[in-house]
């Protein structure tokens, strides 16, 4: 497989203000680790990493890191985890491990639902829950995304982990008890029950003559 080339820079300064003078020049704060290696502070284009998360899957993209003037540091990387504002969600640090090409490694996926499903046409209504499978396979055959056709899926039909047939060499590592997706009916609305008039003008006379009865035998005593 082709892996997206991150270019990257060691980075020499430590502590938050660092990082926070990195970050205002465009830059995200990483650190690369793995394969029994010293830890590694390194620097990435935030323009680059961003256009990563958007047009890949974020965490758990394989990658091929090229760290300037680093050849040691250079080579397949897999996104680990990326740390975001509470508030903004703006970029903080990225964590990305030292991989082979041929070990066998554990990730996450994306599920990718394809087609129109006749449930849907028919007037269902698609229940999509579970958008991520943790995998594990050699780095060289982890795949993009798990693909699943719904076209022939109709109303009452649900899909769980444990029916799909992974790529060659792909285990995958999500209880297979857990739903992907499912077809549910659609849902009816019922209309409150209006109270009948001549219920509510009934009992409202009755308690208008029990007060009025009331009020003359209080006047008598």
């Amino acid at each position: 497989m082709d892996l997206q080339t991150l270019n990257a820079t060691p980075r020499e300064g430590q502590g938050r203000g660092s990082a926070r003078r990195a970050r205002r020049e465009g830059q995200v704060p990483g650190v690369l680790y793995g394969h029994g290696v010293e830890p590694a502070s390194i620097l990435i284009n935030l323009r680059e990493f961003e256009h990563l998360l958007a047009s890949h899957r974020g965490t758990g993209a394989l990658v091929t890191l090229d760290v300037a003037g680093k050849a040691d540091l250079s080579g397949p990387a897999l996104l680990k985890e990326v740390q975001r504002h509470p508030v903004r969600d703006a970029v903080l640090h990225a964590d990305f491990q030292r991989v082979s090409m041929d070990e066998r490694i554990q990730t996450t996926v994306p599920v990718v639902l394809t087609g129109h499903a006749k449930g849907i046409v028919e007037g269902g209504m698609l229940d999509f829950q579970l958008r991520e499978l943790d995998i594990e396979c050699l780095a060289l055959n982890v795949p993009d995304q798990i693909e699943i056709d719904i076209t022939e899926w109709e109303i009452g039909f649900s899909m769980h982990v444990g029916a799909l047939t992974p790529p060659d060499g792909v285990k995958i590592l999500t209880d297979p008890e857990r739903a992907i997706a499912s077809v549910q009916a659609p849902r009816v609305e019922v209309e409150p029950t209006e109270v009948e008039e001549g219920v509510e003008g009934e009992e409202g006379a009755a308690g208008e003559e029990g007060e009025g009865e009331g009020t003359a035998e209080d006047a008598e005593n």
